[in-house]
């Protein structure tokens, strides 16, 4: 791997880290050790990668939270749907959390490049 693509590589994380955070840019940027202007760019390049993604502000956006889900009768019911963006997931019950919060974790990158 080039030390380009390891850049690159390491500010996605960031800004994958910053979006998951809940805070401001400028407190983000302060807690890292890094400058507001740097973020910038590397956002603005994330975006340049992957245009259908929304414009980023400096206010990040909300985290992701999972919320436990209670089956109260497992007779025939109809399968919970989920849309993510394009994405679509059907849930039946007995479906594995773990493979939920992976496919989440898989279409969160692959949204943001």
């Amino acid at each position: 791997m080039t030390k380009k693509e390891q850049l690159r590589q390491q500010w996605h994380a960031r800004i994958a880290e910053y979006r998951a955070s809940g805070l401001t840019l400028k407190a983000w940027c302060a807690a890292h050790d890094c400058t507001v202007d740097q973020m910038k760019y590397w956002l603005y390049k994330s975006r340049k990668c992957a245009p259908s993604i929304s414009t980023v502000s400096s206010t990040p956006t909300p985290a992701t939270h999972f919320v436990p889900l209670a089956v109260v009768d497992e007779g025939k019911r109809a399968p919970l749907v989920l849309r993510v963006g394009p994405a679509q997931i059907e849930l039946h019950a007995g479906f594995d959390p773990r493979l939920l919060r992976e496919v989440v974790h898989a279409l969160a990158e692959a949204v943001s490049c």
